[in-house]
């Protein structure tokens, strides 16, 4: 089966489990061992230390009902939310495509050079600048949409994958152009020394596979209590101010 999940990641040290600290992987790991559901899981993508998620997935092999292992895991974590489920047995890896949005601040940039700056990004590049990966650096980012909210900017990322701390220095690279730094395509060969963007303005939004989730139904009692678990975090106003997530329709036109 497949679980599709938020997460708050300022409470965790990034999703890949490791040992002696608290990782979103090793917690759920936890439950599902403790529970006698699986041993084992994987995983559509790995979020960095303070990146959130709202609709990363994994994939559990358990002859237990979805329903069932939802909840068990919802009573078991903190800070960790399971709300939908396919039944379909794919690794979670294989993807269509990933949404990521970042929250800017309104620092006084002109969104019309944010716009011109993310335009540089989109299509098939070299990303080899942009990471810490020193191999299969190439890939491609279908699109960059910038927009305006209140006193910060959203910016969505939408790409079948990325790379490690891509996102953030490529946020980090949009900035600094919108600051009065120049630069144009030379940046995927010549190096630059960008800031890379600091991880807690960055959601996973979802994880597209051609085919939709099944949303699980919580009592009110369950969602008072996710309520305190999300209040103080950022993906507190799309889990419950009714902001569109998890959305099909949104994700399918790129």
């Amino acid at each position: 089966m497949l679980l599709k999940f938020a997460y708050d990641g300022t409470k965790y040290y990034g999703f890949q489990r490791q040992p002696s600290v608290p990782t979103v992987e090793g917690k759920i790991i936890d439950v599902l061992k403790s529970s006698n559901i699986a041993t084992t899981i994987k995983s559509a993508s790995r979020t960095d230390r303070g990146v959130s998620a709202l609709g990363n997935v994994i994939l559990v092999d358990s002859e237990e009902a979805p329903n069932k292992v939802i909840g068990i895991l919802n009573s078991k974590l903190k800070h960790i939310y399971f709300h939908s489920y396919s039944e379909r047995d794919i690794n979670p890896r294989h993807a269509k495509m990933r949404w990521y949005r970042y929250h800017l601040p309104d620092m006084g940039y002109d969104i019309d050079i944010l716009r011109e700056a993310a335009t540089l990004f989109v299509g098939e590049h070299d990303f080899k600048n942009f990471t810490k990966v020193r191999s299969n650096t190439t890939l491609t980012i279908d699109a960059i949409e910038v927009t305006k909210k209140s006193d910060y900017f959203i910016i969505d990322f939408f790409a079948q994958y990325y790379l490690w701390n891509l996102i953030r220095r490529i946020v980090g690279a949009i900035t600094a152009y919108a600051s009065g730094t120049c630069f144009g395509k030379e940046i995927f060969s010549e190096p630059r020394n960008f800031a890379i963007a600091p991880p807690e303005p960055l959601i996973l939004m979802d994880v597209d596979y051609g085919f939709e989730f099944k949303k699980i139904r919580e009592s009110r009692r369950f969602k008072m209590t996710m309520y305190r678990e999300f209040s103080k975090s950022l993906i507190y106003m799309y889990l419950f101010k009714g902001s569109a997530v998890f959305s099909p329709e949104i994700i399918s036109q790129y």
